[in-house]
């Protein structure tokens, strides 16, 4: 019978074959090892950057949103880069005074020197038809942002309640009535009586319905910037996050939180700063929001 020849590869090609492949594979490694860390690198650092951008961008809002001469940061030397606050605006406008030979305002049950339609101390006309009133929990009127020291001023301050002030009680309620292009507002103050310490120049107001803050965490308290909200005023800002704080940033190493009242030539200035860090990767972003402390 004829021979076959029988072909296939020696054990020593075979040897040189995985050889060989295991010198390219490490080669194609070493080759795209780099580009692949900084592709990875560059995702996290993107990803850190838009959470501390968002976060930022939502401070801003509610700075922007604030009563004039509201923003304030805590007393407290070791937590002041950590800690701000903000009286939040629900509507604001421009008022009608309801008193004769004045230009602010004055709320009594008695209807001595009224100078509203329905001739109510209880309330007063806003030049607006379709003012909301509804969630509001406290009128401010010239709130001028006064302070002794580092502590609000009593009648010149939201922060520190007093009669005649610059701000109702907690427990003022508001209803509103429309007519002939105005609103009539009226106000249940639980003590009966109160009058505004400062006319506003221009007449203006604001309804405040909740108080905003932001507080910061350190690595070693979780590495979180914390929004909170309250309906109670205190003339201190909180050493620690109120129940039911949400985060809004992670993997915070480091922040400040520095705030200019300003003067009346120029605006207030608050500078927020955020640095995240994760997996070796560190950013760190700067904002500056002008605030108009005009009241």
């Amino acid at each position: 019978m004829p021979m076959r020849s029988v072909r296939g590869f020696t054990l020593v090609e075979l040897v040189m074959v995985i050889a060989l492949s295991g010198i390219v594979l490490v080669l194609i490694t070493t080759v795209l090892q780099r580009p692949l860390d900084s592709f990875f690198a560059q995702s996290r650092r993107s990803e850190l950057v838009e959470q501390a951008a968002v976060a930022l961008n939502r401070m801003s809002r509610d700075i922007r949103l604030a009563v004039p001469n509201s923003v304030r940061q805590s007393d407290e030397e070791d937590l002041k880069k950590y800690t701000l606050e903000t009286l939040n605006i629900f509507e604001a406008g421009r008022y009608v005074s309801n008193r004769a030979g004045g230009e602010s305002l004055r709320f009594s049950t008695e209807p001595s020197g009224c100078e509203t339609t329905n001739e109510r101390c209880d309330g007063f006309q806003v030049l607006d038809p379709d003012l909301q009133v509804e969630g509001a929990r406290w009128l401010v009127v010239n709130n001028i942002g006064a302070v002794s020291g580092h502590a609000p001023t009593p009648g010149g301050n939201v922060w520190a309640y007093a009669n005649p002030g610059v701000i109702t009680p907690t427990d003022t309620t508001f209803s509103a009535t429309s007519s002939d292009n105005e609103t009539h507002i009226s106000l249940s103050l639980p003590g009966g009586d109160f009058t505004f310490a400062y006319a506003s120049p221009q007449r203006r107001f604001y309804l405040a319905d909740q108080v905003v803050g932001y507080r910061c965490t350190p690595a070693s308290e979780g590495g979180q910037l914390l929004r909170y909200t309250t309906k109670t005023l205190s003339a201190s800002v909180p050493s620690v996050a109120p129940v039911g704080s949400v985060p809004v940033a992670s993997h915070v190493t480091a922040c400040s939180f520095a705030y200019q009242p300003g003067n009346p030539q120029r605006p207030g200035l608050v500078t927020l700063s955020l640095t995240l860090a994760r997996d070796g990767e560190s950013i760190t972003l700067q904002r500056q929001v002008q605030v108009d402390n005009a009241p």
